[in-house]
């Protein structure tokens, strides 16, 4: 996967090379290793192109200084819709919560969902089901 010499290179063609160059080596490989570790948590296909590889690393040293300020969370919070509360002179005020994204990092899932190991269903392969009388 990504290195740190290519992670420098792509963090100083965004123009967050100076926040990647504040982190000592050993956080900056360990900040890869996490981010490589989530990416490779995805069924990545094994075919991929120079190009595609190229993506795949990019997105490993743009996740490696994204966990560097804001780590991966086991369970995302909450967000708050509407809650019904009534008070003496305040009338009602009303908040309601919606389940968190499952996703925390929706640029990335984007990004790699071509990258993908494509399932049965997408190549137009057939299935099998077994009838039971």
């Amino acid at each position: 996967m990504a290195t740190i010499e290519q992670a420098r290179s792509y963090h100083v063609a965004r123009g967050t090379g100076e926040e990647w160059e504040n982190l000592d080596t050993v956080t900056a490989k360990a900040l890869l290793s996490d981010a490589e570790d989530y990416v490779r948590s995805f069924p990545i296909r094994s075919d991929l192109t120079v190009d595609e590889q190229r993506i795949l690393d990019g997105l490993v040293c743009r996740l490696a200084l994204i966990f560097h300020t804001n780590p991966p969370q086991f369970a995302a919070a909450a967000t708050i819709k509407k809650q019904v509360k009534e008070g003496a002179g305040i009338g009602k005020l009303e908040v309601e919560y919606n389940a968190p994204s499952s996703d925390q990092y929706p640029y990335v899932t984007t990004l790699i969902n071509r990258l993908l190991v494509k399932r049965s269903s997408e190549l137009g392969g057939m299935s099998f089901a077994r009838l039971v009388r």
